[in-house]
């Protein structure tokens, strides 16, 4: 693997697995988008099993969003909530997710969810490229990763506070240490750094 932090750029040279497959599938079909969560640990080697992966990407109007689900649902892809995109739309813009999975097929899923606050725009704004066997994928800058995971923690959910510790451990000595203690700090997570330290 090779990280390279200054051109935000990730090599990975691993086998692909399913879930990749999928992931890589249907993020081909987006323009601009970021992953986010349990996702990001498992492209890194972190083993263990998942149903859903969370996908951030730009709010848009109807039109754009039609053209969209049109464009996912004609390459294999299904809605869980809804098969109707008016509805989808409307879910979306109400402030909740929507899932989509390959057709037939209700896991995985992709969890769709609109930028809506600032940590999901910095993760927008500061994603770093991951080069896959020439498959690009768009994932959030692992400072905030590690910080989210450890701030979800906190509610004593140690599936993620083991997502953070694998992400830090891997990564350590290329990580804005700078950064990763201010996005610590504004996400109320200072313990819970310290326990994976």
């Amino acid at each position: 693997m090779e990280y390279n932090p200054l051109k935000k750029e990730i090599k990975l040279d691993r086998k692909i697995s399913e879930l990749d497959k999928f992931v890589i599938d249907f993020c081909n079909l987006l323009d601009k988008y970021v992953l986010v969560s349990g996702y990001v640990s498992i492209l890194f080697g972190r083993s263990r099993a998942t149903e859903d992966v969370d996908l951030l990407i730009l709010k848009m109007n109807f039109e754009e969003f039609n053209k969209l689900w049109k464009k996912i649902y004609d390459s294999g892809f299904e809605c869980v909530n809804t098969t109707i995109s008016k509805e989808a739309f409307e879910i979306l813009n109400n402030g909740h997710n929507i899932r989509f999975s390959r057709k037939g097929k209700p896991i995985p899923n992709m969890e769709f969810k609109l930028i809506q606050n600032d940590i999901h725009k910095y993760s927008f704004e500061n994603r770093i490229k991951v080069i896959i066997k020439n498959n690009s994928l768009y994932i959030s800058q692992l400072e905030m990763q590690i910080a989210y995971k450890l701030m979800l923690g906190k509610k004593g959910n140690k599936k993620d506070l083991e997502d953070a510790k694998h992400l830090y451990e891997l990564f350590k000595e290329k990580l804005n240490n700078n950064e990763l203690l201010q996005l610590v700090k504004e996400l109320n997570a200072e313990k819970e750094f310290k326990l994976i330290k």
